[in-house]
């Protein structure tokens, strides 16, 4: 089996394990990598008054147009997943922090990776996960 077949069987896999929770966890995958987003990047402080990014900031590291970051955040702030602090540097610009909720939220979801890691290992034998662990953190390493 090649990789991108293997990538394909896991990325299936995935798929199906939020198939499967999203219900529960009441939040979309798309929504999962917004929270994600916001979270790896509140400790960037982009601004010296200690709150976390812009939304240019989570456009940038998405790779996304700001029309969609913009609605998706305001859908997230009105669901209380996060929040927007005006910036004292800008008084054009907001920071966008995660609540409480959405930081439950993204424990939920992460915990849908977690599953789905355990589905692969029981698929795949524990030893061959092992090295392919060992592979992608020996390259996170080193970036």
């Amino acid at each position: 089996m090649n990789l991108a077949r293997s990538l394909e069987d896991i990325h299936r896999l995935i798929n199906r394990q939020w198939a499967i929770d999203s219900a529960r966890l009441g939040i979309s995958h798309s929504e999962f990598e917004y929270l994600r987003a916001v979270r790896d990047h509140e400790t960037d402080r982009v601004c010296q008054d200690e709150h976390s990014q812009h939304l240019q900031d989570i456009v940038e590291v998405m790779g996304i147009r700001k029309a969609s970051a913009s609605a998706m955040i305001a859908k997230l702030e009105k669901r209380g997943f996060v929040k927007r602090v005006p910036c004292r540097l800008d008084a054009r610009a907001q920071h966008i922090l995660l609540t409480g909720k959405g930081s439950e939220a993204l424990r939920a979801g992460e915990d849908v990776y977690r599953a789905a890691a355990r589905a692969l290992r029981a698929q795949i034998g524990g030893e061959s996960l092992s090295r392919l662990e060992a592979a992608l953190d020996t390259e996170n390493a080193n970036r």
